[in-house]
């Protein structure tokens, strides 16, 4: 049997208000609540990944530039063959996807 005052505690712990928790399924609910905990996630290991690169740059002798630390600006530019490749790893994933979802 479901619980909804403690569903309803951890939807709004997710971000949700209580109108739309009435709206929702229990379903969209759950989901809702998953997302917002992939999203903590993710925000940690964002976090952890800055702590680690600020204890390691403390560590330089060299300091590297702001332009080397982020990267180039703009991706590289595939060549045709590349792109071809790329179209065709797409079109069978897109008919595996279909053929799940059908």
């Amino acid at each position: 049997m479901l619980d909804f005052d403690a569903l309803l505690a951890e939807s709004l712990k997710a971000g949700s208000t209580v109108a739309a928790f009435w709206e929702m399924t229990p379903r969209e609910t759950y989901a809702l609540i998953q997302a917002e905990g992939w999203r903590r996630e993710q925000a940690q290991r964002g976090r952890a990944w800055l702590a680690w690169h600020i204890g390691a740059l403390q560590r330089t002798k060299r300091f590297p530039s702001l332009q080397r630390l982020m990267g180039p600006d703009k991706p590289k530019a595939l060549s045709a063959d590349e792109m071809a490749s790329r179209r065709e790893e797409f079109q069978e994933m897109k008919a595996i996807w279909e053929r799940k979802h059908s």
